[in-house]
This record gives C-alpha cells, sequence and structure tokens, in this order.
C-alpha cells in the first residue's frame, strides 16, 4: 500500500524537536522537496528533515522543516528523490571481502569451464615463477556445467603456480595437484573432523576440499601484507558507503583481523558503524581463549570513544553450506552427477562441545552469533541457547542464529519464545542466497526443501524479529538486492524454473527494508542510535534515484544510491 508523501502540519509539529513558540535554532543540514522513508513504529513518509551536531532534529513538511534553514545551513535539495535510513548489513564478511578484492583472481563472473580456465591461466602468466595464484568467487550457479574444472584440467593451465580458488560460499576451495602435494594428500589421506577431501565415483581426488579440511591450506598459503589489509578496509568501506550501507557486523575477526579495524579507527572514527565477533573455532581452549579476546577488545575500545568500531560477541560455527551440500540436515541431500553421495552434511564439532560453549559464553554474559544452516544444525542451536537461557537469564544477550536457512517448526517455535522471554534467538539470514546461490541451492535440497527455505513470511506471522544482510562476499554487499530477493525470491539462473523456493515465504517492500535497516540495527546493539530516521537519532541516511515503496518489484535491484551520509556528513556522492 502507498505511504502519504507529506505528513499533516500536526504531525509534523509531533515529529520536530522544539518548544511551542521558542526561536528555532537553525539546523546544520536540511534536507528538502523529497520522500523521507523514516522506518519508524508507523513507517511514517516526510518531505524533509533537519540534523543539527550529527543528529535528527526535526522531520516533517517542507513548510515545517523550512524553519531549520540559516545562513549558515547546508540544504539538500532532494528534487524528489527518495532517502531512507542508512542500511545495515547484519552479517558481512567485509574486511575479509575487500582484501580478496584488492588481492586475488576474482571469478565470480566466471560463465562456463573454459571462461573459468581462461582467466585462470591468464593471471597464471602475469605471476613470477614459483607464486601462488590465489583467487576467489567461483559460483556453480553461474558456471554453464555446474561444476567447477577437473583437477587435470586445472593442472594444464596452472603455469606451475600453487593454485588455491575459493568458491563464493567460503566453505570449499578448488586446488591443483601442485598444493595437494604440498599440502601432503592424496586419495587416501583420511577426511578430517568438520571436512571432506573431495573424491569422484573411481576414489580419485576432484581437487575440491570442503570445510575443515581447508584448514591445509592456513600454513601453505602466504599472507597478504599490512598494507594490504589496509587497503582492502579502505576499499570496501568505500564501496559500501556508495551502495547506500552505513553499518555492518563482521564475523569471525581474529585477532589479526581486529587489529587492522582497531589501527584504523585509531587514526580516525571509521565512517561508518562496524561491529566484530570473535572467533571461537571449535574446541573449549579455543572458546576460552575467545573470551579473554572479547574482553581486551572491550578494553582497548574504551580507549577509542566515538570510534564506530565495537565488539557484538562471539562466533561459533555449527555446520558447513547448502551450496557444497556440507549443512547438517536430516534428509540426505539430493544427488546429482556432480554429487554422487552427498549424504546428510556434518557438524563441524560434536553437539556436546558446542552446547558447553554455549554454556560458557551465556554464563559470561556474551552475545553468541552460531552459523547454522541445516534443519538438524538449527535445531542444535536453538535448543542450546535455551537450555542455556534458562539456567542463566540473561536478557538483551540477542543470541542469533546465522543464516537459518532451513528451520523446523520446533526451532520457529524456540525462536519465538526466546525472543520474548530473553531477547534472543534471533534470524540472521540473507535472502541475497536465494539468487546468487539460487541453482546451487535449489540442486541439493530438492523441491520439497526449497519452497521452505528462509521462512521469512512465518516470522512475520510469528511475531519473529529477523535481520537480512549479504553474507559478502559470498554474495555482493549492495542491499538493493537483499531487498528484491527478500519480495522476489528469483534465482539467478533458470536451471530449475523462476519459482524453486515459491513465493509464499516472501515479504513486502516494507518489511524487506526493516530487516535492512531497524532490525539489523538491534543484532549491532544500536537501535537506538540508528536504522530508522527519528528525532534524536543519527542522522545515518541513504539517498536514492527512486522509490522502493513504490517501484515495482523488479526494479528494486537496479536502484541506485545517489548520496550517503554517515552522522550528517556527506559520506558519498554519485558523481
Amino acid at each position: 500500500m502507498m505511504r502519504k508523501l507529506a505528513v499533516s502540519g500536526a504531525l509534523a509539529l509531533v515529529l520536530a524537536a522544539g518548544a511551542a513558540g521558542a526561536k528555532t535554532v537553525p539546523a546544520d543540514t536540511v534536507l528538502h522537496h523529497g520522500t523521507i522513508l523514516t522506518v519508524d513504529a508507523k513507517d511514517r513518509v516526510v518531505q524533509a528533515m533537519a540534523i543539527r551536531s550529527g543528529r535528527i532534529v526535526a522531520l516533517g513538511s517542507d513548510k515545517a522543516i523550512a524553519a531549520y534553514i540559516g545562513k549558515r545551513t547546508k540544504v539538500i535539495n532532494l528534487a524528489g528523490r527518495t532517502a531512507t535510513p542508512g542500511m545495515i548489513d547484519a552479517h558481512a564478511h567485509a574486511l575479509e571481502g575487500g582484501i580478496d578484492e584488492v588481492a586475488n583472481l576474482q571469478l565470480g563472473e566466471a560463465s562456463s569451464v573454459a571462461d573459468f580456465l581462461a582467466r585462470v591461466k591468464a593471471r597464471a602468466a602475469e605471476l613470477p615463477a614459483g607464486a601462488w595464484l590465489t583467487g576467489s568467487g567461483w559460483n556453480e550457479s553461474r558456471i554453464a556445467e555446474h561444476h567447477p574444472p577437473s583437477l587435470a584440467e586445472l593442472d594444464a593451465v596452472s603455469g606451475g603456480h600453487p593454485v588455491a580458488l575459493g568458491n563464493t560460499t567460503g566453505h570449499y576451495t578448488l586446488v591443483n595437484s601442485a598444493v595437494l602435494s604440498l599440502a601432503g594428500v592424496d586419495a587416501k589421506t583420511p577426511d578430517p573432523a568438520g571436512g571432506r577431501f573431495d573424491k569422484d565415483a573411481s576414489g580419485a581426488l576432484t581437487g575440491v576440499i570442503y570445510d575443515s579440511a581447508q584448514d591445509v591450506l592456513d600454513k601453505l598459503v602466504p599472507p597478504v601484507d599490512a598494507a594490504t589489509r589496509a587497503k582492502g578496509l579502505t576499499h570496501v568501506i568505500e564501496g559500501a558507503l556508495s551502495e547506500g550501507l552505513t553499518g555492518f557486523k563482521d564475523p569471525r575477526t581474529g585477532r589479526l583481523q581486529w587489529d587492522v579495524y582497531a589501527a584504523a579507527a585509531k587514526q580516525a572514527p571509521l565512517t561508518m558503524h562496524v561491529c566484530t565477533l570473535t572467533f571461537a573455532q571449535t574446541d573449549m581452549t579455543a572458546a576460552r581463549a575467545a573470551v579473554d579476546d572479547y574482553r581486551q577488545r572491550k578494553r582497548e575500545l574504551a580507549k577509542m570513544p566515538g570510534s564506530n568500531l565495537d565488539v557484538c560477541g562471539v562466533k561459533i560455527f555449527l555446520d558447513g553450506s547448502g551450496a557444497g551440500r556440507t549443512a547438517w540436515v536430516y534428509k540426505p541431500f539430493e544427488a546429482d552427477a556432480a554429487h554422487a553421495n552427498p549424504g546428510t552434511g556434518l557438524p563441524q564439532m560434536a553437539p556436546e562441545v558446542y552446547r558447553e560453549m554455549v554454556d560458557l559464553f551465556t554464563s559470561e554474559g556474551m552475545p553468541i552469533g552460531t552459523h547454522a544452516i541445516g534443519d538438524r544444525a538449527i535445531d542444535t542451536v536453538v535448543d542450546a541457547y535455551a537450555a542455556a537461557l534458562k539456567k542463566w537469564p540473561k536478557q538483551g544477550l540477542r543470541h542469533s542464529l546465522i543464516h537459518a536457512n532451513l528451520p523446523t517448526e520446533h526451532a520457529i517455535d524456540v525462536m519465538a519464545d526466546m525472543q520474548k522471554k530473553y531477547d534472543s534467538g534471533y534470524p540472521e539470514a540473507q535472502a541475497e542466497f536465494l539468487w546468487f546461490l539460487g541453482d546451487a541451492l535449489a540442486a541439493g535440497w530438492g523441491p520439497e526443501r526449497s519452497v521452505h527455505m528462509m521462512p521469512y513470511a512465518t516470522y512475520v506471522k510469528r511475531g519473529i524479529i529477523y535481520s537480512d544482510g549479504s553474507d559478502y562476499p559470498v554474495t555482493p554487499y549492495a542491499p538493493r538486492y537483499g531487498l528484491w530477493s527478500s519480495v522476489a525470491r528469483e534465482p539467478d539462473g533458470d536451471r530449475f524454473g523462476k519459482v524453486p523456493f515459491g513465493t509464499a515465504e516472501a515479504v513486502d517492500i516494507h518489511i524487506a527494508m526493516k530487516s535492512h535497516t531497524i532490525w539489523a540495527a538491534r543484532q549491532l546493539f544500536l537501535e537506538k542510535q540508528t536504522g530508522s530516521l527519528e528525532v534524536g537519532k543519527l542522522a545515518d541516511v541513504a539517498i536514492w534515484d527512486r522509490n522502493p515503496y513504490a517501484v515495482a518489484t523488479a526494479d528494486l535491484k537496479d536502484m541506485r544510491c545517489m548520496m550517503t551520509l554517515f552522522g550528517g556528513k556527506v559520506v558519498f556522492t554519485r558523481k
């Protein structure tokens, strides 16, 4: 339903700060002559907004806000364009993705095995002898053959270089024979707990290594230098601002990644909100070290007030990926030519160890984000959260379920109960998976499960608050794709038609907007500061070339951010 484009004079008075009859103090900045979607509790729409000292002081009609324009006020004429709250990505590996983009071969656009190989061959020719060739982003949903090159094909174009090419999900990597040799891996090497060295029907290695099996690369692949890490952070923040993003939660940040953020924040406040999660790994020794790291980060932050950097909790991995068929599920994944025996996925640790971790972090009052994609993994998470919160009934930890692709009815019941009782149990989903990983997910889940993926409409019916994000670099961080995917639920390819995920769990654009703004802000513990445009909140604003509430669904993914304000300051302008 369309919202009115301006408020009445009475509402303007309600939304404007200042006592009746008092002289209006000019604003630093005024936005007017546009459509401003506040995404407040009533989803109000106004024409103009006044900003002073980085915060919103008034919202209302052009006429009402004109009183805030003084001689030194910066006036931004929206000229009919639409402003929204700055978008917030509740789950983006921002630093990792930024570094990856500046340092590695990008394979996200590889459209066939031949194209994939041509890109690798060209990069190999550019490198000095013996140098590692690293890359990422290949996506079987976008490869015509729906699988990566074979080990023999990759070896043929490697040019003598060790080659490691990460899938877009981050859960599996294609390597060549040189890397397998360096890692001491052959067809007889046993699979590690929580991982797999993939083999074909004959028992020969394919070169694809899944989940924890990727750990063999940690001591082999040369790390990037400090300058490249810093460049990666600058690169991703600049790009995110250009897409209307003013905040993200970056999970799985170890000490090395944290130090990159902290070093940048010490030099100058970050130009967007960044909240990190300490990585807990897969054993109790590491979990106890994560407690210490979390506390150390908090101590460091106390010396950096106003840095726009924070730590939001700890991250645990419980299972793998849906596209890679390593998510932990009750019913086996669908088999196909590339996955003859896909099985039921696998947990990254024993369930009893996971429950012990949840107990530890809950008792310490630390928020937890658990990666859980499969239905069996999600059930394990909600039950562990509920049990721990019953022992230590702490309010407001906002324990979350990262991804939560396929929750059971039981899991949904427990989430709803935890949100009401403890302010915990929040799904942090990624609608963009349905688009960017679409065919790969539909192939693995099969038709019966696919239509129940990411049950946003069910969440809304049950009163469950959820947030949305990109999981960048798994999918692009541009929130316009997430807004569109939340409503359309369409895959990138057409291997299974345009509606393999159905439309019953779609939501309208108003709900999609909340999941990318005010509901996402909650998961960064910032909902009182940002996420909606209200008097007293920070003026974190994205200005668009069109009104997402008024355009056709298909047009949402083509929205262009024209300007971004962070704390009232213009931090991006499209030229």
